[in-house]
């Protein structure tokens, strides 16, 4: 492994430039990451249940005098709801990251013994070692991957493209903010999978069958859809007739070494079949409960190209790898089983019923391919690198592009302008390098359409208005901010139908925009993760609606200050929050068209009036 270091001028300062990015945006954005939440927290929290608290078979149960922060007691307490058969609340998750993580927690826990600190499993102390881990994990899997392209590949090419894989993805992210999760991890375990699958094949040595049976091992107790990793050592180096009967030879010549390769396997599962034998009686028990997957209804082509979290959306460099599989000369022996992992891999996780995989940037799973698909990235680049020197500074600067694009795209969610599983193409265009948000890019997030210019734009009508006069109706209240006239009270989750219009050709033939406005106004804050939104109906399929929670207080030209986020929220305001949207051309005489406020989220109250409905051309 020391020969990556072993490299020219050069590369060593291209290395040295990501290592600086990489510092640079630690230094900046690591104290705005939150500690372990979610699944990364899920994995986690075997460790102090084995190691401090003694209560696998009760992992709901935290102590409240351990200074325990109080949104993990929240956490641990929502495992409560999901019981087995036995009454025993169950983990969902499997216990492979924990088993990964064990060293820096231990080395926290010592760290806190020594110095008389808490040691309750869950301080600053264990997070910030989970990420010191996490980064030890991703720089072990470069170097693997770098020791595996130096097999078929220059020292350069093979540098140059393990830094692309870094820099140029989604690996980036969460690799230096999200810690804690699954990807990291088994992005080293596949890339020491394929390096100890190589050595297999050139000297079957018992070590090798046992290192390659554990590392599967852990990655399928990690995440079981990976068992797809077992495919690696079976395809690898078969790609003619000859090499199909060394493979066949390999395999009669080496029986033990293989029942030892399982075996390993066994032993690495072995506890966590335990732990669901004691917690819910039988050695295999599908702990995600609703949660499943819909095999025949993948969701390929949002799973892999939608800005909603899709894969080459964030990850654009990947095209490269792809196209980079039919360069066969010089990665043969890895074509087959590439082909073959691919896209039985894809279809496995985007039948998976979130196939966007909240809580990231990009589609996640597909990290663990990344050492799989650094062969053929480097195929593609050792071809550009032979090619004219046109195409060596388009690629050059295609990368270079891809590079700001990836760390925009990391600053942008950090700094919380990017929910990456809820963007669209027109947001992220919009967005595109900038890290302020404006009025008109949040509408463009809600809508995924861009606003006119409205100085553009001429006011035909308007079709209808709903100011909320006096009424005996309960929802209806003074406005003591207007004159004491009246404003609905919108506090029941459900939807309130403020405009409704007929569809009339005559009226609507030079119009190309709607406009959907209404004055709100929130009395008490709101945190849930559910929203308010002002909503056109057009048909029950066809509809576009609009956030009013992060839209008040928000100024149309510009932002109120540099701090404003797409969760901002502001009380005690009014603030007309509008939006306008093409008028569809399926429109035909006699279709209704309704204006509605949606609620959301129940026990939050939202004031509203003037909602108006106007067209223009």
């Amino acid at each position: 492994m020391v020969r990556f270091f072993k490299t020219n001028i050069l590369s060593k300062l291209l290395l040295s430039i990501c290592l600086l990015i990489s510092f640079v945006f630690l230094f900046i954005y690591n104290k705005q990451s939150i500690g372990l939440h979610g699944d990364s927290l899920g994995y986690y929290m075997y460790l102090p249940s084995t190691f401090i608290y003694n209560n696998l078979n009760s992992i709901q149960e935290l102590p409240t005098d351990k200074k325990i922060p109080e949104q993990i007691i929240s956490y641990a307490k929502d495992i409560e709801q999901k019981k087995s058969p036995l009454g025993f609340a169950v983990n969902q998750y499997t216990y492979g990251v924990a088993l990964t993580e064990l060293p820096y927690f231990l080395i926290a826990h010592a760290y806190e013994k020594v110095f008389g600190l808490g040691a309750n499993g869950y301080s600053n102390t264990y997070f910030f070692l989970i990420k010191v881990g996490n980064i030890i994990y991703v720089l072990l899997g470069l170097i693997f991957i770098y020791n595996i392209l130096l097999n078929y590949f220059s020292r350069s090419i093979a540098l140059i493209s393990t830094l692309i894989v870094y820099m140029c993805t989604n690996l980036f992210w969460f690799t230096l903010y999200q810690a804690g999760m699954s990807h990291v991890p088994l992005f080293f375990l596949y890339s020491l999978l394929i390096y100890l699958t190589i050595k297999i094949h050139n000297n079957a040595r018992l070590k090798y069958f046992i290192a390659a049976g554990f590392t599967a091992g852990l990655i399928i107790i990690m995440r079981p859809t990976d068992i797809v990793c077992l495919l690696i050592p079976i395809f690898y180096f078969i790609y003619n007739k000859e090499t199909f009967k060394a493979k066949i030879l390999l395999l009669k010549n080496n029986v033990f070494y293989i029942f030892c390769f399982c075996v390993c396997i066994l032993i690495v599962a072995m506890p966590q079949l335990i732990y669901w034998k004691i917690v819910s009686g039988n050695f295999l028990y599908y702990s995600y409960g609703n949660q499943s997957f819909d095999w025949w209804h993948p969701k390929i082509k949002e799973g892999l190209f939608y800005f909603s979290n899709g894969w080459l959306p964030y990850s654009p460099v990947m095209i490269f790898a792809v196209l980079g599989i039919f360069l066969t000369k010089h990665i043969s022996r890895w074509t087959l089983c590439i082909i073959i992992i691919l896209p039985i891999y894809v279809y496995i996780i985007y039948s998976w019923y979130c196939y966007n995989y909240i809580n990231g940037i990009g589609s996640r799973p597909m990290i663990h391919l990344y050492p799989l698909l650094a062969i053929p990235l480097a195929a593609f680049i050792n071809s550009v690198s032979k090619g004219k020197m046109f195409f060596k500074i388009s690629f050059g600067t295609i990368i270079l592009f891809f590079i700001a694009l990836n760390l925009s795209y990391c600053m942008q969610q950090a700094r919380g302008i990017l929910f990456s599983e809820e963007s669209n193409m027109a947001y992220n265009y919009k967005m595109l390098f900038r890290q302020t948000v404006r009025y008109t890019d949040l509408v463009t997030r809600d809508l995924a359409e861009r606003q006119p210019d409205t100085l553009k734009l001429t006011k035909i009508c308007t079709l209808g208005f709903k100011d909320f006069t006096d009424s005996i109706n309960a929802n209806y209240l003074k406005d003591t901010t207007h004159s004491n006239k009246y404003m609905y009270n919108l506090t029941n989750e459900d939807t309130l139908q403020a405009v409704e219009v007929i569809f009339d050709k005559s009226k609507f033939k030079d119009a190309h925009w709607f406009k959907c406005s209404g004055d709100f106004r929130y009395p008490d804050p709101s945190y849930s993760y559910y929203k308010h939104y002002l909503m056109l109906e057009l048909s029950p399929d066809f509809w576009k609606r609009c956030q009013i929670e992060n839209k008040i207080g928000i100024s149309e030209n510009g932002v109120e200050n540099e701090n404003v986020t797409l969760t901002y929220f502001k009380t005690n305001t009014w603030a007309t929050v509008y939006f306008f949207t093409k008028v569809p051309k399926f429109l035909k005489d006699g279709d209704k068209i309704r204006l509605m406020v949606w609620n959301n989220q129940a026990n939050v109250s939202l004031n509203l009036k003037n909602i108006r409905l106007d067209l223009y051309k």
